[in-house]
């Protein structure tokens, strides 16, 4: 790793902070520092279960892994997963670092999903407690084999910045118009009122995108179909003039101040 390839890495993704791109750049971060392939981030909600938050990077045969793995894991398998619940319990105040290697799984049916089947061999997790407890893994796939020392050194070193700037993300993109979380119904009501014309669903869409949720995730909580989903949203920021939740979170902080 060049300290000008980390530098110009971590630019890039504070320019995106709160924005839909900003899963990718993170990602660029996190392969400046341990030559990962893929990544994803969570949240913990009330009930201690994770939240997912988003994933990136691009498998060659799957193209939807970091995806669909995540959200397995986030449905079906964190419980599974000891190191993440041994971590969580240890990381109050602080950036803890946790190597996972593909072999070392017990659990048969969580190996295959989010591992074997996407030819996974090693999870860098950094875990940060606090009042809202988060944490991210880079992942590196067969392809690219196991991280070194150094580069497992490198990602620990930066540890406390990398989290810092997912929280930063999160602080943006789950800014609401009046600095608390607003309900999705208040806010799709906000933007059907807006004067821009926009459907029921295309209000609920941009609603539930300004509160964090991925649109795969209002896909299942909807059964509206990923497609429809991706229509919609692109519906609603045509006739709201924006293009990204960035500029959401821009146009709903203006309405609020109009009124």
């Amino acid at each position: 790793m060049s300290a000008r390839s980390f530098n110009d890495a971590l630019v890039t993704a504070v320019a995106g902070l709160g924005t839909e791109e900003f899963g990718d750049r993170f990602l660029a971060v996190l392969r400046t520092l341990a030559g990962t392939d893929l990544c994803s981030a969570f949240e913990l909600v009330g009930d201690g279960a994770p939240r997912y938050l988003f994933s990136a990077g691009r498998h060659p045969d799957i193209p939807d892994f970091a995806e669909s793995a995540s959200l397995a894991y986030a449905r079906d398998y964190w419980q599974r997963d000891r190191a993440t619940r041994r971590a969580l319990v240890q990381t109050a105040g602080s950036v803890q670092l946790v190597r996972q290697a593909w072999n070392g799984i017990t659990d048969p049916d969580y190996r295959k999903t989010c591992y074997e089947r996407g030819d996974v061999v090693e999870r860098l997790t950094l875990y940060a407690g606090g009042e809202r407890p988060i944490f991210a893994s880079a992942y590196r796939t067969r392809a690219s084999g196991h991280s070194s020392p150094a580069e497992v050194e490198a990602l620990e070193g930066a540890a406390s910045l990398v989290m810092a700037l997912l929280t930063k993300h999160l602080e943006i993109a789950h800014r609401s118009v009046d600095g608390q979380p607003a309900p999705l119904p208040e806010l799709a009501r906000r933007l059907l009122d807006s004067g821009h014309a926009l459907s029921e669903r295309e209000a609920a869409v941009a609603a539930a995108l300004f509160l964090g949720r991925t649109q795969r995730e209002i896909s299942v909580a909807t059964g509206i179909a990923l497609s429809s989903v991706i229509t919609y949203r692109r519906r609603a920021y045509r006739k709201l003039c924006v293009s990204d939740r960035r500029g959401l979170a821009d146009f709903l902080h203006a309405l609020d101040q109009r009124h």
